[in-house]
């Protein structure tokens, strides 16, 4: 018998996904108790070396 579920596309594009997590760890480290600037340069550091690393 055949499966007559319809598989739905994913919501978010892998952009947006990245986005999300960026956000998620810019806010855990001001939770963290970085303040904004300092959360901002890690994950510019962040980002930076994984364009170096490629």
């Amino acid at each position: 018998m055949a499966d007559d579920r319809i598989t739905q596309p994913d919501p978010l594009t892998k952009m947006a996904q990245g986005a999300v997590s960026m956000h998620e760890l810019y806010t855990a480290w001001i939770d963290a108790g970085f303040t904004k600037g300092e959360a901002l340069e890690l994950l510019k550091a962040l980002l930076l070396g994984q364009q170096r690393g490629r």
